[in-house]
């Protein structure tokens, strides 16, 4: 077991969502200790659960839970505390997406649901990045944005989450600029529904990782001598069904 100030340690926010439950599994076989951040405290829950059903005793005690809003400036504090407290932050994985729902829609939502997504987001990953920058920009972090290319599609029922995530691009290309000793990524993953088993996929991507898989050869493997850059990949089409 590493000492505690060697042991590298990824920062998820909506850990309880799809990419962000799959990508914090991903970490934890790895023996990354996992801030795992959200709002609904029974979905982390859940999230929690599971992990010791399916992990080893001492890889899914490396998940750290906390539920609160970063807009609260204590909550903040606690989980900047909380990484000193764990070790070395080698990677911020902002899981950003419009709804606490199943896919996002803007039907039957209100002004104030579209606002409230856009801030967990946008607004509240912004505030925790800028809470922890000195140490991002010290440990050469890496900083993947779950995003979408879904612009380039009509989705009239998702133009929310479509606006949402085209920011988040935009946002990941900005940190690049400004602070230019992070590696920052926007990950485009296929909606889990149109994924592709591997045993259906064509013999040659067979082995081709899923996002949270890519994400954290990312978060832990990304060249250092890349920082400044600004990446983006997107799922290929052969990984999903065709719609």
């Amino acid at each position: 077991m590493n000492p505690p100030s060697q042991q590298r340690v990824v920062v998820v926010t909506k850990v309880g969502s799809w990419v962000g439950a799959e990508t914090a599994v991903a970490l934890l076989r790895h023996d990354v200790t996992v801030i795992g951040l959200g709002t609904n405290a029974a979905r982390i829950d859940t999230l929690h659960q599971a992990l010791h059903r399916q992990l080893p005793p001492a890889q899914a005690a490396r998940f750290r839970p906390l539920v609160g809003r970063l807009t609260d400036r204590t909550f903040q504090d606690t989980v900047a505390e909380l990484i000193n407290q764990q070790g070395t932050l080698t990677a911020l994985v902002n899981n950003a997406g419009a709804y606490e729902d199943h896919d996002g829609s803007i039907a039957g939502s209100s002004t104030f649901d579209q606002w409230d997504a856009l801030q967990r987001s946008l607004v509240d990953p912004l505030l925790l990045f800028h809470r922890i920058r000195h140490v991002l920009q010290r440990n050469k972090c890496v900083v993947v944005n779950v995003a979408s290319d879904d612009v380039h599609s009509a989705l009239p029922r998702h133009v929310s989450l479509v606006a949402i995530k085209t920011a988040v691009n935009l946002i990941t290309a900005e940190i690049a600029l400004v602070v230019p000793q992070v590696i920052a990524v926007a990950v485009h993953p296929a909606a889990p529904a149109t994924r592709l088993p591997p045993e259906e996929r064509p013999p040659q991507h067979q082995n081709t990782p899923l996002a949270a898989d890519l994400i954290v050869d990312l978060a832990l493997n990304a060249d250092r001598a890349a920082t400044g850059q600004y990446y983006m990949y997107t799922e290929p089409e052969f990984l999903t069904h065709q719609q």
